[in-house]
């Protein structure tokens, strides 16, 4: 590993001064967030899913099209899967997807991080034989890493629990934190999503963390109906779902994030693409 490297990102040397600046004048994701709103029709996907769930005994979800279209999405877009740490911009070296699991389906359920890395030729099958397991091993867990973490830092004195915050902070900046600290934070990610549709509420703008070092923050909303233009100029009703999107504006320019968000919103809307692994797949360290 080079000087300047981290065990999750490798130094972006060779970028423009303009693009380098970035994390000086803008020094924290709270002020470098931009929002965006994208609303995606699903009735060709929901036809898809009834076809590919015939006789399937691990069902796919939505949610799976959306976590395969997303690792799809940043295989093929790799500016997208970079993050800044320490004033610097570093490419991640893994696709990393986090959401959060909800034991069970009620105000008194636990809740928890999971937090799954990806192969970039991952397709739908894959992407479903991974997370699958994951979600109900967690949902059978009475605890978990983070939780019992949470536990024993939050009852030390305050002094000690600022202490602890203010090394790791420390070491996150200059890149000397541990490997399996950063595998074991679900914070240290490519995106981390919010799947409110399954609890049938609608997408809201998440906040950005200025713990880890996750520069997407994607909320998907419930499943319903609105009007919508077709192809032939008519309103009609629709299946549709909203998106919210709060992105660190510091690691790639405007067009390229809307072109990977039209990307991700044709996979969503287009699994059928997710059923094989993509013909290539660019260099994501071949430019820097």
């Amino acid at each position: 590993m080079a000087i300047g490297d981290r065990s999750d990102g490798v130094l972006l040397r060779k970028l423009p001064g303009f693009r380098k600046i970035f994390p000086f004048i803008m020094r924290t994701r709270t002020e470098s967030v931009i929002y965006h709103s994208q609303r995606l029709k699903i009735g060709h996907a929901l036809a898809w899913l009834d076809r590919a769930n015939a006789g399937r005994e691990k069902k796919i979800t939505l949610f799976h099209v959306v976590l395969a279209a997303g690792v799809r999405t940043l295989a093929l877009r790799p500016d997208a899967n970079r993050f800044v740490v320490g004033r610097r911009i570093y490419q991640r070296r893994s696709i990393d997807l986090s959401f959060v699991v909800k034991r069970e389906l009620s105000e008194q359920a636990s809740e928890t991080n999971v937090k799954i890395s990806f192969d970039p030729r991952s397709t739908i099958a894959d992407v479903v034989d991974r997370v699958t397991p994951a979600v109900q091993a967690t949902k059978r867990s009475s605890t978990s890493s983070d939780e019992k973490m949470s536990d024993f830092v939050t009852k030390l004195p305050r002094f000690a629990t600022r202490l602890i915050f203010w090394a790791v902070r420390t070491l996150d900046y200059f890149g000397w934190l541990p490997a399996s600290f950063i595998k074991g934070d679900a914070l240290y990610t490519s995106v981390y999503l919010a799947n409110l549709g399954s609890i049938g509420l609608d997408a809201v703008f998440h906040h950005m963390f200025e713990w880890g070092n996750a520069p997407f923050f994607v909320v998907v909303g419930k499943r319903k109906k609105e009007p919508v233009v077709n192809d032939h100029g008519e309103l009609e009703a629709q299946d549709v779902i909203d998106m919210k999107f709060s992105l660190d504006e510091r690691i790639t320019d405007g067009v390229y994030y809307a072109t990977t968000i039209a990307l991700l919103t044709d996979l969503v809307e287009n699994p059928e693409k997710l059923e094989v692994p993509p013909d290539d797949l660019p260099d994501p360290f071949g430019l820097v």
